[in-house]
């Protein structure tokens, strides 16, 4: 149990020292990669929502040619 205790701290400190490498290597974006990232995420958002609504509009239609609305009882 002892080894099994020292061999979990071991890989703690082998995790905080890449973790540390990383911190080290990392930047602040520039307002010019900030803005990329952004246009690129907000492409691909409006891409996904015109593929969604493409496919909701036919299936929208073809359920109700499948599916009559029911007439209200009176």
């Amino acid at each position: 149990m002892n080894i099994d205790f020292n061999q979990k701290i071991e890989q703690l400190k082998e995790f905080i020292e890449e973790c540390r490498r990383v911190w080290l290597v990392l930047k602040k974006p520039t307002k010019d990669e900030y803005l990329a990232v952004a246009k690129v995420t907000a492409l691909g958002i409006s891409l996904l929502g015109i593929v969604g609504y493409i496919i909701h509009v036919p299936a929208t239609y073809i359920k109700g040619i499948l599916k009559p609305p029911a007439t209200p009882r009176v």
